[in-house]
C-alpha cells in the first residue's frame, strides 16, 4: 500500500522572530517550562531546536517562536512517548535518526497557534471526539475525546497526563504519545482501517483512489504558493470600504469521504465480510473479493439501476456512482461540517470567535454537492439539544445524511422537530455520521482509529448511504437553503468558513466561480472579526464582489427534476450596484438574462411605493394580515429572509425575517431570480455583471434557494422559516 508524504507548508505565524516579541511576563514562558524539566522533556526540546518556521533561510527555529509572544497551546511528549514512538512506529532507536521531514511533523504537530484568541485549557477542548477549533502548525485538526475515565486523549492514543500549566504565552500539555497525524490519503487510510475493507478496495478499483491522490502527487498547493509568493502576506484595497485585506495565504485540496463499515454492508444488504490469507505478503488483501464484488454490483443494480456494467472506473458505472455519492470535495472536520452562529434560538456565548457548541437550539443543515460526473445532492444535519429540542431524544447533537425532518413551522412556531423520516434499508435517509470510528477486537478491547488523512478526513456511518429514487424524491420536496461557502470546496478545504477576519482571492481561486473579468474583486467577511453583532448575515458570513465586477457560478443539482424557484439573499444598501443575472443549461458563461436588472442599492422598508415591506410587529403580528404583505412582496419578486435566522449578536431572538431599524441598510430578503424546469442530471450556470458604471460597485452573496413546486405553491402556503 502506497503511503502519500506531502512536505510541510507552513500556513500561521511568522518565519522570523523579531527580538521586541518576546514574551516580558512574570509567568515563565513555554520553553522555560519545558526547559524546567529536561528529565521529562529533553527529546522534544531538541526537535524544537533542530526545527525551523517555514522554509526561508532567516525562519526562526521553534524553539524560538515559543519564546516569543503569542498564544501557543502545546502538546509536549515525554521522554519516555519518544522511546515508545520510535520504538513501535519507526522502528528507530534515538531521535537523531528522524529524517528533518519527521521532526517537523512532530514538531508542527504538536503546537497550535490561537493566535489573537486565549490557548487552550483542559475545560476548552471537545470532549466527543471531534477537533480543535484551531489547526496545528502543519494545518491539521487534533481530535480530543474524553473518556469514562475522565482522562482526554489527543488523536485518539495521546493520553494528557499533565494539563494546564500556564505560560505568559500559552498553555503546556503533557501527553504520554507522540502526536503524529496518518500521512496516508484519504483512500489509502479507509482501505488500511481493519472495519472499512470493503469501501477502500471500491475506492481504488472505481479509480476514485488515483483521482484524489493526484493532487497531492502534482503538488497543487505548492504551485498556488509559487504562483503568488510576491503577493502572500500582502493586503488588498477593499473599494468602497477605505479598508486592506490580506491575500488568501493558502490553497490546499481536501475531500471527505462517508464510510459504510464492513458489518454494515452485511447485515444490511448481506455483502459477505472480507476473509484474508494470512500467508499472503499483502495483509490487506481479501481473499473472497470476487463474491464481495458480485454481491455489491447486485444490490447496487437493483437500487440504482445497470449502467456500464463491468467499466468501474467509468464514472457512469453503477458502483462508481455509488462510491462518488460518498465524497464531497472539500476536506471539512465534523464539528466544521455545520456552522453555529446565528440560528433561531442559539446563544454563540460571549466569546464570538469561539461559539460554544454545548447549548444547541433547532436542527441546522448545510446542503452538499457529491463528486464526479453524476453530481448529486447530500445534506448534513445536526439535531438541535435535547434540552431545547426534546422530541430529538437520543439524537440529540448527533449528526445525520439526509435527514428529512418535520418541524413547528406554523407563524408563531418554534422549529422544533416533531419527527423525521427513518431509515429503512437502502433508502439513504438519516444516516447517522459517527465521531468516531470505535473497533472492537476479538477479546473485547476497542481501539479508535484516525480518520483525519493527508488530504481529507473520512467519517464512517450507520446504515447504507445510497441516492436512491427514495433519496431524492425526498431530498427534492424540501426548500433548500445552501451557504455560498457550501459551493466552493477552497472555503471548505482551507477552514475558512466564519474565519476570524476578511480575506482576498485571486481570480480562478475558486473551482466553481467562472469566468471573472479583469475587474473582478473577490473579498470574504465575517462578522466575527467586527465582534458578531448588527450583521444579518445567514451564518455570519458574506462575499463582496466589487469592481466592474463579471463572473459565473456553478450552481449545485437539484435532488429531482421538477420546477424550482431559484432564490438568492439579498441586504440591499447605497453601497451596492445593480446587477444583470444570466442562467443557463451547460452554459459556463450564461447569456440568457433571467429578468431586468436589479437594483441592490433600493431599501425595500423606504424605497418602494406602497409600504410592501412592513414589519410583522407593525401588523401586531397578526397571521392574516402578514401574509398578504407577504404576498404582495412576492409579487415585487421578493420574499422576507427566513425566520431561521437572526440578527447576529442578538443571542438567536431577533430574526432576520422581521428586523428593521432604519438607516441605509435594507432589510435582509430573498429575490426570485428564476422559476423554471429544472433538469437533475444537467449543470446550471448564473452569471453576474455589473449593470452601472461605478468602479467601487458591491456584489452581495450570502445565500440560494432552490424552492420546488410542492413549497412555493402549497394549499397551505409556503412557512416563513
Amino acid at each position: 500500500m502506497a503511503t502519500l508524504f506531502s512536505p510541510i507548508t507552513f500556513y500561521s505565524c511568522k518565519e522570523n522572530i523579531d527580538e521586541s516579541a518576546y514574551a516580558i511576563a512574570e509567568k515563565k514562558q513555554i520553553v522555560e517550562l519545558l526547559e524546567s524539566d529536561t528529565a521529562q522533556y529533553s527529546d522534544f526540546i531538541k526537535i524544537l531546536s533542530d526545527v525551523k518556521l517555514g522554509t526561508s533561510d532567516n525562519a526562526s527555529k521553534l524553539i524560538s517562536v515559543l519564546s516569543s509572544r503569542g498564544n501557543y497551546t502545546v502538546f509536549a511528549p515525554t521522554n519516555e512517548a519518544f522511546k515508545t514512538f520510535l520504538h513501535d512506529k519507526l522502528k528507530l532507536n534515538s531521535i537523531n535518526e528522524l529524517s528533518d521531514e519527521q521532526k517537523k511533523m512532530i514538531a508542527y504537530n504538536c503546537v497550535i497557534d490561537n493566535g489573537d484568541n486565549a490557548a487552550y485549557e483542559l475545560a476548552d477542548f471537545p470532549a466527543n471526539g471531534t477537533t480543535f477549533g484551531f489547526a496545528t502548525l502543519d494545518d491539521r485538526r487534533l481530535t480530543s475525546e474524553q473518556k469514562a475515565s475522565g482522562d482526554y486523549y489527543i488523536n485518539a492514543d495521546a493520553k494528557i497526563i499533565k494539563s494546564n500549566a500556564e505560560a505568559s504565552n500559552g498553555m503546556l500539555h503533557t501527553v504520554d504519545h507522540v502526536i503524529f497525524p496518518s500521512t496516508q490519503s484519504v483512500a489509502d487510510i479507509v482501505a488500511s482501517t481493519p472495519n472499512t475493507r470493503i469501501m477502500g478496495q471500491l475506492m481504488a478499483l472505481t479509480g476514485w483512489k488515483d483521482k484524489l491522490d493526484t493532487k497531492i502527487s502534482t503538488n497543487a498547493e505548492d504551485k498556488y504558493l509559487k504562483d503568488y509568493a510576491g503577493r502572500i502576506g500582502t493586503k488588498e484595497y477593499f473599494e468602497g470600504e477605505g479598508g486592506k485585506y490580506p491575500f488568501m495565504s493558502k490553497r490546499r485540496v481536501r475531500y471527505t469521504a462517508f464510510v459504510e463499515p464492513d458489518q454494515v454492508l452485511h447485515d444490511e444488504w448481506g455483502i459477505p465480510l472480507p476473509e484474508y490469507d494470512e500467508n499472503a505478503k499483502d495483509d490487506n488483501k481479501i481473499k473472497n473479493w470476487d463474491a464481495i464484488l458480485q454481491a455489491l454490483e447486485s444490490k447496487c443494480e437493483a437500487v440504482m439501476g445497470e449502467t456500464a456494467k463491468g467499466d468501474y472506473t467509468n464514472e457512469d458505472n453503477t458502483l462508481n456512482r455509488f462510491v462518488a455519492y460518498h465524497i464531497l470535495e472539500g476536506g471539512m472536520p465534523l464539528n466544521g461540517i455545520v456552522q453555529h452562529y446565528n440560528e433561531f434560538g442559539y446563544d454563540l456565548g460571549s466569546d464570538t470567535k469561539n461559539p460554544q457548541t454545548k447549548k444547541l437550539a433547532v436542527n441546522i443543515w448545510d446542503y452538499y454537492t457529491t463528486i464526479g460526473k453524476h453530481r448529486a445532492l447530500l445534506k448534513v444535519t445536526q439535531v438541535g439539544g435535547s434540552d431545547y429540542n426534546m422530541a430529538a431524544g437520543e439524537d440529540a447533537t448527533h449528526y445525520f445524511i439526509n435527514r428529512i425532518s418535520r418541524y413547528d413551522d406554523s407563524f408563531n412556531g418554534t422549529y422544533e422537530e416533531l419527527g423525521h423520516t427513518p431509515n429503512s434499508v437502502a433508502n439513504g435517509l438519516n444516516v447517522r455520521i459517527m465521531e468516531q470510528n470505535e473497533v472492537a477486537d476479538e477479546n473485547g478491547d476497542t481501539k479508535v482509529y484516525p480518520n483525519n488523512a493527508l488530504n481529507g478526513y473520512f467519517y464512517t456511518i450507520n446504515h447504507i448511504l445510497v441516492n436512491s429514487k427514495e433519496t431524492y424524491t425526498a431530498l427534492g420536496s424540501e426548500r433548500i437553503r445552501f451557504d455560498v461557502t457550501t459551493m466552493l470546496p477552497e472555503m471548505l478545504s482551507n477552514d475558512l468558513r466564519i474565519s476570524d477576519g476578511y480575506q482576498y482571492f485571486p481570480k480562478g481561486y475558486f473551482s466553481n466561480i467562472l469566468n471573472e473579468g479583469q475587474s473582478t474583486r473577490i473579498f470574504y467577511l465575517s462578522s466575527k472579526s467586527t465582534g458578531g453583532s448588527g450583521w444579518k448575515d445567514a451564518q455570519g458570513d458574506e462575499f463582496l464582489v466589487t469592481g466592474a465586477y463579471n463572473f459565473v457560478m456553478k450552481l449545485p443539482p437539484v435532488p429531482k427534476s421538477g420546477s424550482y424557484e431559484l432564490r438568492m439573499g439579498v441586504v440591499n444598501n447605497l453601497l451596492r450596484s445593480m446587477v444583470q443575472c444570466y442562467l443557463d443549461e451547460g452554459n459556463s458563461y450564461p447569456v440568457t438574462p433571467t429578468s431586468l436588472p436589479i437594483d441592490q442599492r433600493e431599501n425595500a422598508a423606504t424605497d418602494w411605493p406602497g409600504k410592501i415591506w412592513v414589519k410583522d410587529e407593525d401588523n401586531n403580528f397578526d397571521e392574516a394580515m402578514c401574509r398578504e404583505c407577504d404576498r404582495n412582496l412576492r409579487n415585487m419578486g421578493y420574499l422576507k429572509g427566513p425566520n431561521y435566522w437572526c440578527l447576529n449578536g442578538s443571542k438567536g431572538k431577533t430574526t432576520v425575517r422581521d428586523h428593521y431599524t432604519g438607516g441605509a441598510y435594507g432589510p435582509n430578503m430573498r429575490y426570485i431570480v428564476k422559476r423554471q424546469y429544472f433538469d437533475k442530471d444537467k449543470t446550471y450556470y448564473i452569471r453576474f455583471k455589473c449593470a452601472v458604471d461605478n468602479p467601487n460597485s458591491q456584489f452581495f452573496l450570502d445565500y440560494f434557494e432552490f424552492c420546488p413546486s410542492e413549497v412555493y405553491d402549497s394549499p397551505t402556503g409556503e412557512d416563513i422559516w
